[in-house]
């Protein structure tokens, strides 16, 4: 993998790795939740409607899946 002005994608690789590592280790339902709302920039209720949930469940989501994060944040 190149990386421009010549910089080793070492960094990168060890950042993308960390990221799917930390998506692993959350069920799936709060994961999905997770992407949809941080890579996807869907509101807590479009999020709702595409997972048949109600906003109160994604916000739940939402606080377990920060919550994960942060615990294995280094």
């Amino acid at each position: 993998i190149a990386v421009s002005g010549g910089r080793s994608p070492r960094p990168v690789l060890e950042a993308l790795s960390a990221i799917d590592a930390m998506l692993d280790g959350m069920k799936p339902a709060i994961r999905q939740a997770f992407i949809l709302s941080q890579l996807e920039g869907l509101t807590y209720a479009q999020i709702a409607q595409r997972l048949q949930v109600t906003v109160r469940t994604v916000n739940n989501y939402m606080l377990k899946a920060l919550e994960h994060c942060y615990l294995l944040a280094p």
